[in-house]
């Protein structure tokens, strides 16, 4: 169950591999990579097989929640710099997040220094919670990841409602709602640490809490990735929808053009009859585009083409156009 979310994170990081270097959206990519890797180190048959090789005493526990901490730091930058439209509220709200990730970052290093951590085990704060060094690292590593959370949710909750675009609404959303769901799983593993103290790892109450942790996680990274790709889905679905209506408008325009361009060979570019094969061809908008140029075309250079177009085709026409106008003013709004 423990690969499910490292498994997600990876695929949303080779997603987002091309915006890598992006100056405004690469915090996405940097977010992703850190959780990523932070989520596979988590996993105890890869924890146990790395620790030796970095000298034992746990060292790839430290690593994977400084990981971790920087990845939720990149994930709260890259909301702030998508949601917040106001350039003076947003530099301070970044500003305030650097500063508070670094000191959450040296009080985890600080902790995890101080604490006598030698045997190999990815349950640290359970295994070696009662010195001081490690209650440091894991109260400071939570109240930060919490933190960012529950920051994130309010972002969200504030700027959703003035987005106008759907997709972007319910991606903000789900993010919110995932960001929540952290927070939640997140208090599971601190009353899992309290429980067990007093009940024993085989109560009742542990078993739920534990159930709990791992759906809770899986759901919440889901939810989170969902809502970052949800973007970028919508505008596949919405481009291949146009590019559907498109190819069905050049069937429709197929009969007109071959009736219009059949005497007027001097204004057309290819000189052969459309076929049904249209459908299928490459670059359908830039063809649809040049037959109603040559449409219009051929009724400027001859009267009697405009005689030939019946109030059918005329509509046929006019939509064909509209359609195109619609997509192009839609380009220059983005």
């Amino acid at each position: 169950m423990e690969l499910v979310p490292a498994a997600g994170l990876w695929v949303l990081t080779l997603l987002r591999l091309p915006i890598a270097f992006d100056r405004d959206r690469g915090s996405v990519f940097r977010a992703t990579i850190l959780a990523a890797i932070a989520c596979t180190l988590y996993v105890p048959a890869i924890y146990h097989g790395i620790d030796p090789l970095l000298g034992g005493q746990n060292r790839v526990g430290l690593a994977t929640l400084l990981s971790l901490l920087l990845g939720f730091w990149q994930f709260r930058t890259a909301i702030l710099l998508a949601a917040v439209t106001d350039i003076e509220v947003r530099r301070r709200q970044l500003t305030f997040g650097r500063w508070v990730t670094v000191a959450a970052c040296t009080a985890v290093t600080a902790g995890f220094l101080t604490s006598h951590v030698d045997a190999t085990d990815p349950n640290l704060p359970l295994t070696y919670g009662d010195q001081p060094g490690m209650v440091l690292f894991l109260w400071t590593g939570s109240a930060f990841i919490m933190w960012v959370c529950l920051d994130i949710a309010r972002v969200c909750r504030s700027n959703v409602p003035h987005m106008h675009a759907p997709a972007f609404r319910s991606a903000f959303t789900l993010i919110a709602i995932g960001c929540i769901l952290f927070a939640l799983v997140l208090l599971d593993r601190l009353l899992y640490g309290a429980v067990i103290k007093v009940e024993g790892t085989a109560s009742p109450t542990a078993a739920v809490l534990t159930s709990f942790y791992w759906v809770g996680e899986t759901c919440a990274v889901l939810l989170v990735s969902l809502g970052l790709l949800l973007p970028r889905l919508a505008g596949h679905l919405k481009n291949g929808a146009f590019g559907l209506r498109v190819r069905l408008l050049l069937l429709e325009i197929r009969p007109i053009w071959n009736r219009v361009a059949s005497r007027q060979y001097e204004l057309i570019l290819e000189d052969r009859r459309a076929s049904r094969l249209l459908f299928f061809c490459r670059h359908a908008e830039t063809q649809l585009h040049r037959r109603l140029v040559e449409i219009r075309d051929c009724e400027m250079a001859s009267p009697e083409t405009s005689a030939r177009l019946d109030v059918h085709d005329r509509s046929v026409v006019e939509r064909a156009e509209l359609a195109l106008e619609r997509r192009s003013g839609a380009g220059l709004t983005q």
